[in-house]
C-alpha cells in the first residue's frame, strides 16, 4: 500500500474510493479537497495502478488530499475480491463518510458496503447508472434494490441517474448531481490558445473503437453528409482504438483521419480545434467527452442513449441529440452544425455558456452538501438540477 503524506489531526474524514485514478478522478478529489479544506480531511483510495480496460496514466497531481494506492504497481483485474476488501476495510477504517465510484455489483463492494454501514460509516454511491442502458430484469432490479439498501445517499451524473436510483428504492435518500465531471480548467490549459481557423475544424470522435460506440453508424452518416456539403465538407477525426480498428478503417471514405490512441493532452489539442464532437453510442452512461469539448465551446451530436446530453446538450441549441440508428439523422446534424462559420458560433458561445454543468466544482457541491446539508453547497446542487430540468 502506498501512500502520501497528508494533513493530520482530528478533522472528520471523507473517504473517496475508485478502482483506479485517471485525471479526472484526480480532479473530483481535489475540488472535494480544496472545498472541505479546514473542515474535513479528505482520503483519496485507489485499489489499483491500472485495469485490463482503461490503459490510463498512473494518478498525478493530488496535493490536498491523501492519496492512497492499496495494490502499487498491480492492475485492478488481477487483485482478487478478498483481497480488495480487506485492504479497503483497513484503509477505510478512520473515515466517517465514504463515497464509492466502485462498481455496486462487486462481491468485495457488496461486501464492503454492507460491513461499513454496520460500522456506522455512511456511505455514499457514486454511479452513472441509468434505467435505458440496457433491458432489464425486474428480478434482477428488486434483488439489487435489497444488494444497494446500506448505501445512505448518491452522487449521479444527471436526470436518468437519479431517477434509476428512485426506481431501486432510494426514495428520500440525498441524491446529488456532480459525478460525472471534469476539471474543466486542466482541460483549457491542455488544449492551448491556439487560434484555429473555422475551415481547419474537423468533427471528431473521441473513444475506444467497440460495438457500443456504433461507430459503423457514424462513418456512415459522415458519408452522408459529405453527399449533402459537396465541396464545404469538413474533415472527420476517430481518435481512439480497439477491437474494431481494421473494419472501421476498412468502411471509411474520403475525409476520415484515425490518429489511434491519444494521450489526454493530445484529446485536449484536438478538442480545441474540433467543429463538433461526435459521439451516437447505443449504450453510453455519461460520455465524459461532451464535458471536455464544452470546455472549449465545441458543440456536440450525441445519441439519445448518452447521458451527458442530459446536462450539457440542448437540441439545436448546443448541438444535437439523434437516433443512434438513424445516418440520415446524423448526416443533416453535420450540416446543419457546419453550414456556417456564424451558425456555428452560436451553437458554440451556448455551449460555452452551459459548460461549468460539467466541471467538477459541482463534484465538489454535492461532497459538501453531504457533508453540511446547510452550506453553499448544498444550494448550488438544487440549483444544478434546476437548470438541467429546463429544456
Amino acid at each position: 500500500m502506498s501512500e502520501k503524506p497528508g494533513q493530520s489531526g482530528n478533522l472528520p474524514q471523507v473517504a473517496i474510493l475508485f478502482s483506479q485514478f485517471a485525471a479526472y478522478h484526480v480532479d473530483r478529489v481535489e475540488a472535494a479537497a480544496r472545498r472541505l479544506k479546514g473542515r474535513a480531511e479528505v482520503l483519496a483510495v485507489e485499489y489499483a495502478t491500472t485495469s485490463a480496460t482503461y490503459a490510463w496514466e498512473p494518478a498525478e497531481g493530488i496535493e490536498h488530499a491523501r492519496h492512497l494506492t492499496l495494490f502499487p504497481g498491480k492492475s485492478y483485474d488481477e487483485v482478487g475480491h478478498l483481497a480488495r476488501y480487506r485492504a479497503a476495510m483497513k484503509a477505510l477504517r478512520g473515515a466517517d463518510m465514504v463515497c464509492t465510484g466502485v462498481p455496486y455489483s462487486e462481491r468485495d463492494m457488496i461486501a464492503l458496503s454492507w460491513r461499513m454501514a454496520a460500522a456506522g460509516k455512511r456511505i455514499v454511491m457514486m454511479t452513472e447508472s441509468k434505467f435505458d442502458d440496457f433491458p432489464r430484469n425486474l428480478a434482477r432490479e428488486t434483488a439489487k434494490a435489497r444488494v444497494l439498501s446500506p448505501y445512505k445517499a448518491a452522487i449521479v451524473g444527471g436526470l436518468r441517474q437519479r431517477d434509476y436510483l428512485q426506481f431501486l428504492g432510494f426514495g428520500d435518500k440525498p441524491i446529488l448531481p456532480g459525478y460525472d465531471t471534469v476539471g474543466l480548467d486542466r482541460i483549457r490549459q491542455q488544449g492551448g490558445a491556439e487560434a484555429v481557423r473555422w475551415e481547419d475544424r474537423d468533427f471528431l470522435f473521441v473513444g475506444r473503437f467497440v460495438e457500443k460506440k456504433n461507430l459503423s453508424t457514424l462513418l456512415a452518416g459522415y458519408a452522408r453528409y459529405r453527399e449533402l456539403a459537396g465541396y464545404a465538407a469538413h474533415g472527420l477525426v476517430l481518435a481512439g482504438d480497439g477491437e474494431l480498428a481494421d473494419d472501421l478503417k476498412a468502411q471509411a471514405g474520403e475525409g476520415v483521419e484515425f490518429t489511434g490512441f491519444l494521450r489526454a493532452e493530445e484529446v485536449s489539442k484536438r478538442l480545441a480545434r474540433s467543429l463538433a464532437l461526435c459521439l451516437v453510442s447505443t449504450e453510453e452512461q455519461w460520455g465524459l467527452v461532451v464535458n471536455e469539448a464544452a470546455a472549449f465551446g465545441v458543440p456536440a451530436i450525441v445519441s439519445h442513449a448518452v447521458g451527458s446530453r442530459d446536462a450539457l446538450v440542448r437540441n439545436a441549441v448546443t448541438g444535437y441529440v439523434v437516433e443512434p440508428q438513424s445516418v440520415e439523422s446524423i448526416a443533416r446534424s453535420m450540416l446543419a452544425v457546419s453550414q456556417s462559420e456564424q451558425a456555428w458560433q452560436r451553437y458554440s458561445d451556448a455551449t460555452a455558456e452551459r459548460a461549468h454543468l460539467g466541471d467538477t466544482e459541482r463534484f465538489a457541491d454535492a461532497v459538501e452538501a453531504l457533508f453540511d446539508p446547510a452550506s453553499e453547497g448544498a444550494t448550488r446542487a438544487q440549483q444544478f438540477w434546476q437548470e438541467i430540468s429546463e429544456t
